[in-house]
């Protein structure tokens, strides 16, 4: 009893000279361990880079060449412009859909990771050599992607990415449900329910089939004290937009769609959606077909101007 007892003095010693420690001594800590050059970051980066160059083996060349495109949350049937954007070769079997037509050049697979952001010193806003904020800026939907898709284990990376979402106690409120071949029939079919379409025998809804990979989308709030449900959703929507975005950054078309059916009774039992979940749409995923690629240079669409969404108390 005596030692848990001294234990504890000795942790409550600790954090109370961690606290009166002068602010300039604070800083230099704080410094250390942002500092890209030195610190801890920089060593667990040059830890990684070294064991990435160790096990690339064959790889020589340090760039690929890689296109992308991806989508926004408007209903079904609604189609708009691609501009041009940066890729980076999300894996598929076969190279990016946009390497081909040769876009712009990015890391090899094999370096990927092996910078950050410069904590210490943050850099102005620049669209065009960031390559974040250059798929961020040139982000567009592809309303009939071609048939090649991610795979399954790409889809599983590529959603551990994204769970960086902002979210407010870490509830992780969403999950995705992958839709592949017959799924996409079944889908139709809780569509044509839905709205009270019946069809000639043989005869199939045909908008589920407008991509061999659908994403769902599924926000699941969890009843929480200080996180209403309202800031759930937000989440789960904001998940659905990092997703788009690692797809446009990777060369694939991207759309997502919903509607008025989205949520019917019909289209829930499908999905298996639980009280309180709701379905936030699908994710038409493919490669993007050429005549699409063709634009990709010429430039992108009219911007807004900021001051519109800006203002003050």
């Amino acid at each position: 009893m005596g030692s848990r007892k001294k234990s504890g003095c000795a942790k409550k010693d600790k954090r109370r000279r961690k606290r009166e420690r002068p602010d300039h001594e604070r800083e230099l800590t704080r410094a250390y361990f942002l500092d890209g050059e030195t610190g801890p970051w920089a060593m667990k980066l040059a830890a990684r880079e070294s064991l990435t160059r160790l096990g690339a083996g064959a790889v020589e060349d340090d760039t690929v060449v890689g296109g992308a495109a991806l989508g926004d949350g408007t209903s079904v049937g609604d189609e708009t412009n691609v501009g041009d954007a940066a890729g980076g070769g999300f894996g598929t079997t076969g190279e990016s859909p946009a390497a081909a037509d040769g876009a712009r050049l990015a890391p090899a697979k094999a370096d990927r990771g092996r910078t950050g952001p410069d904590y210490s010193a943050p850099s102005s806003i620049d669209s065009l050599t960031d390559p974040v904020l250059h798929a961020i800026a040139t982000r567009r939907s592809i309303s009939k992607v071609g048939p090649e898709t991610p795979s399954d284990s790409d889809l599983r990376e590529i959603i551990r990415i994204i769970s960086t979402v902002a979210d407010h106690k870490a509830l992780k409120p969403w999950r995705f449900l992958i839709l592949r071949g017959d799924d996409r029939i079944r889908l139709g079919e809780a569509l044509d329910e839905a709205d009270g379409v019946t069809r000639k025998d043989g005869e199939v809804n045909m908008k589920p089939l407008r991509a061999e990979l659908l994403l769902a989308l599924v926000s699941s709030p969890t009843p929480h004290p200080k996180v209403p449900e309202w800031e759930q959703h937000a989440t789960a929507a904001g998940a659905g937009h990092l997703l788009e975005l690692a797809l446009w950054q990777a060369g694939w078309g991207v759309m997502w769609r919903s509607g008025h059916l989205t949520n019917a009774p019909a289209v829930r039992r499908l999905h298996r959606l639980r009280d309180g979940e709701l379905l936030m749409g699908w994710f038409y995923i493919g490669s993007v077909p050429e005549r699409y690629r063709a634009r990709l240079a010429a430039g992108t669409r009219p911007r807004p101007d900021p001051d519109q969404f800006l203002d003050t108390l």
